[in-house]
């Protein structure tokens, strides 16, 4: 048997001194005794290791600089160790820089020593820089440890980011069984399905699994807009109504039916009455005083009392390309045609794919003799009624 010579002899002395300062060190870190770590660190040999640890210390005894700094020091002497990687991607995920952290985690997983929720931390870290197709790999390690929530949702929205639909539903297919009381796992399938355009889909699910949630706004305003956008609008309109009944708070239902007002004549004194209280209870939102005023002129109320509530939406919120198209209608039933031309002019600028604010605008620049100005909306108008159709606009 050969003994370890005096220069080897010192090696290993320096090794179980290194091991035994890091050991204890990570006991005073995970008792909160941050102090005592540093001092057990500072004085040992250094190491990768040690100086990821440092990091983290510094960075609770906040100097930030050095902890900067060691997390640098870290990263040269271990630049290939996982497990070093690991303890760097805790200091990065605190110091909110999560590619980092998502390349550190994603080396420790592959560590047969790692923990089993490891591959799911790097693919949810993975996820929040989007880099799907990291989430999506480390997301699959997550499952063959144990088929659990969390890498499903994951996995459906990570495929779903990168136009892998059939893997997205599937996903979904296989979570809600785990979860079948969670409403918000339901809600996020049935918004999922309205992304993807699958309304068919979604408007069967929906009136199955609302009979389990039936109380439920967000479950309903999305069957609403599954209705909706298959222009069932009759039925489309009742859950709407519901929704506001349910949370009368949510914009969204009053500005549904405001774009199938038309197709509602005998829903519009509901409309208007739900509308009127909304706008009392709602300071900021600009569709409060739009949808008013909405409703006002579909019960024949006068221009004169609907042009203040929509410069009050415009007021509210400049950025709704409905607010101005509404004003410049109104403004042209008024025959105030410059101003109408503004209104229209700032709805384009908002949306210039609407060919409505087109046509109305190259009319009024006719009149006061604009013909280069009218023939280049005439031509925008018929170059966007000759584009291929999508969305639920």
């Amino acid at each position: 048997m050969q003994y370890p010579g005096r220069s080897g002899r010192f090696f290993l002395f320096m090794l179980f001194l290194a091991i035994d300062h890091l050991s204890d060190a990570q006991d005073a870190f995970d008792s909160g005794r941050f102090a005592e770590a540093r001092t057990k660190l500072e004085s040992g040999p250094p190491s990768g290791a040690s100086a990821a640890l440092l990091a983290r210390i510094y960075l609770q005894l906040k100097p930030p600089q050095r902890a900067a700094a060691a997390a640098r020091q870290a990263e040269q002497l271990a630049p290939s160790n996982p497990t070093v990687q690991h303890s760097l991607a805790l200091y990065f995920s605190v110091t909110q820089q999560r590619k980092l952290a998502a390349l550190g985690e994603g080396r420790y997983a592959q560590l047969p020593k790692a923990d089993s929720a490891t591959p799911l931390r790097a693919a949810l870290l993975f996820d929040e820089v989007a880099d799907h197709r990291q989430a999506i790999a480390f997301g699959r390690q997550g499952l063959e440890r144990g088929d659990r929530p969390e890498p499903r949702l994951l996995l459906s929205r990570s495929n779903e980011a990168i136009a892998k639909p059939d893997e997205a539903i599937s996903q979904y297919q296989a979570l809600l069984p785990l979860l079948p009381y969670d409403e918000s796992t339901h809600t996020a399938f049935s918004q999922s399905l309205l992304r993807l355009a699958r309304f068919h889909d979604a408007a069967t699910f929906l009136a199955e699994v609302r009979q389990n949630f039936d109380k439920s706004p967000q479950l309903e305003l999305a069957y609403g807009v599954a209705l909706y956008t298959q222009r069932r609008f009759a039925e489309a309109g009742t859950s709407f109504f519901r929704v506001i009944d349910l949370a009368p708070t949510l914009p969204q239902p009053y500005i549904f039916l405001t774009r199938m007002i038309d197709k509602l004549p005998d829903g519009v004194p509901a409309l208007r009455a739900a509308a009127e209280s909304w706008l009392k209870n709602e300071p900021t939102n600009g569709f409060a005083p739009f949808v008013n005023a909405r409703t006002m002129q579909a019960s024949n109320v006068g221009d004169d009392e609907t042009k203040p509530l929509l410069l009050e939406a415009i007021r509210r919120d400049a950025t709704v390309r409905e607010f101005p198209f509404e004003l410049a209608q109104l403004l042209e039933r008024q025959r105030d045609c410059p101003a109408a031309v503004r209104s229209y002019e700032k709805s384009c600028a908002l949306n210039s794919k609407v060919p409505e604010s087109r046509y109305r605008l190259a009319r009024l620049y006719d009149r006061p003799q604009k013909p280069a100005l009218a023939a280049r909306e005439r031509l925008a108008h018929q170059r966007l009624l000759a584009a291929p159709k999508g969305g639920t606009q």
